[in-house]
């Protein structure tokens, strides 16, 4: 089964982007005490990755007949969003009011999610033969 495919890192690369961007701003709005504009950047950014994640994983659903639940995907967001967050601190980027451990936790936490969406992943690729749904095969 393929798992790196050209819509995955297409959706990577506009990740990091959007990645970069939001650090930048949740360091400069917390810095300058702008509360507010830290849960409207919040808003922006979800609502950014998940319309790249749709738009993204539904080409990719499209083109292949990968039967994932969007794991590789959410995988990809984590590993990416936790080595931008530890770039930021590694380059003392994080502003005063931010606390490292606070990303730690965000791992931490993001990481038990990612696991019960594992077991998930594990359980639906028993329905499938080498990630093609056994549906869609025998029709």
């Amino acid at each position: 089964m393929k798992h790196l495919t050209k819509n995955l890192i297409s959706f990577a690369i506009f990740f990091v982007i959007g990645g970069l961007i939001f650090r930048y701003g949740l360091s400069h709005f917390l810095e300058n005490r702008m509360l507010s504009m830290v849960w409207v950047l919040a808003t922006i950014y979800f609502l950014y990755n998940f319309g790249i994640g749709w738009y993204f994983g539904k080409r990719d659903s499209e083109s292949l007949p990968l039967f994932d639940i969007g794991f590789r995907f959410h995988f990809t967001t984590f590993l990416l969003f936790n080595i931008i967050s530890e770039v930021w601190h590694y380059f003392g980027l994080l502003s005063v009011y931010e606390n490292y451990q606070t990303n730690r936790l965000i791992a931490i936490y993001w990481g038990i999610g990612l696991l019960i969406h594992f077991v998930f992943y594990v359980i639906a690729q028993k329905n499938t033969i080498k990630g093609i749904s056994k549906d869609d095969m025998f029709d």
